[in-house]
């Protein structure tokens, strides 16, 4: 496993780490596909093959993957692992950001997280009142580091300007070889800061492992309506899907794992894929091992497409506050039931 210190700071992060938004998730198959128990074993398998950094929030299956998380990793040394989780977008206000950042410290049975993001701005909060906020709780010891989530470049700029004795260390974008916006502005203004990236969904949820198609879009409630499974898009893909089986092939190794490497072939970057089952995590730890050629990168670099402006700012500009606002009520009734 290769490790990679994130931006400035003392945090060396495994190369791939794991993501943990499906832990506790009815959607993505809690309690009928895998276990509270399937989950724990994902988590230690992860610790046994070099993994050491686990993403999380507040936000994920409505608190239920801190606290599987938090259980999962009892026991073990603390030193030895490094935990990201994030501030839902409503909760950046002072107040309720620090308090938000208890109730996770509650959740995850630890006396501090190592990094913290700020998950999505919020265009109705002040970003000096959260990031003041989040300087806070450095100083007292809550957090280790903080960092951002889903910022671009403008926004980054803006937060590192409120603050006055912290850094921003990571900014966690979704980037994947369907999903490469971010290139444009982000992330060559992240690498001039020193800021780490770390790639959520690197796998565009599935669309890049081979099992879907223009003939086979996915159809179940986590990905039908993510704007890359659309038929159209997935047609669209098909060269990319070809150049990427042949190589994969070339290499003697799966498709996935040839979608990680190209990712994390960058130092700058660290990737968080999602893994279901034991055989998922040991496969995904061994893509630090693969090496890509330039006339690779470049053969697949050519191939890739783009979702255009048009769908880009209906999905991620209308569709996804939306959903911000249907998580808050459903949390809001959650907890109002009983439940």
């Amino acid at each position: 496993m290769q490790y990679r210190t994130l931006g400035k700071s003392d945090l060396k992060a495994s190369a791939i780490g794991l993501g943990t938004a499906q832990f506790g998730s009815k959607v993505w198959g809690y309690g009928t596909r895998y276990s509270k128990k399937d989950a724990v074993k994902i988590a230690h398998t992860a610790i046994d093959c070099g993994i050491n950094i686990f993403d999380t929030a507040e936000i994920y299956s409505d608190n239920q993957s801190e606290i599987l998380l938090g259980e999962a990793l009892r026991g073990y040394d603390r030193d030895d692992f490094i935990i990201v989780s994030k501030a839902a977008p409503w909760n950046l206000r002072r107040d309720k950001l620090i308090k938000a950042a208890k109730a996770s410290l509650r959740r995850l049975g630890t006396d501090s997280i190592d990094l913290y993001l700020v998950h999505y701005p919020n265009p109705f909060v002040p970003l000096r009142e959260t990031f003041e906020a989040m300087e806070y709780l450095v100083k007292k010891g809550i957090v280790r580091y903080m960092g951002v989530s889903n910022f671009p470049k403008f926004l980054v700029r803006q937060a590192q300007n409120v603050l006055s004795s912290s850094e921003i260390i990571v900014n966690e974008i979704e980037y994947n070889l369907l999903c490469r916006k971010e290139e444009r502005k982000t992330i060559p203004y992240c690498k001039e800061q020193k800021i780490s990236i770390i790639t959520y969904s690197p796998l565009t949820r599935g669309m890049l492992t081979g099992r879907y198609s223009s003939d086979n879009p996915p159809t179940d409630r986590a990905r039908a309506y993510y704007p890359y499974a659309k038929q159209a898009f997935l047609k669209k893909a098909q060269p990319l899907f070809e150049v990427v089986d042949e190589i994969a092939k070339g290499k003697n190794v799966s498709k996935v794992q040839l979608a990680l490497a190209y990712i994390i072939k960058d130092p700058f970057f660290v990737s968080i894929p999602a893994a279901m089952n034991e055989k998922e995590v040991k496969e995904n730890a061994l893509v630090p091992n693969i090496k890509l050629s330039n006339e690779e990168i470049s053969r697949i670099n050519t191939a890739c497409v783009s979702l255009g402006p048009v769908n880009y700012f209906i999905n991620y500009c209308l569709i996804w506050p939306f959903s911000w606002t249907k998580a808050v009520m459903d949390s809001y009734l959650h907890k109002k039931n009983g439940f």
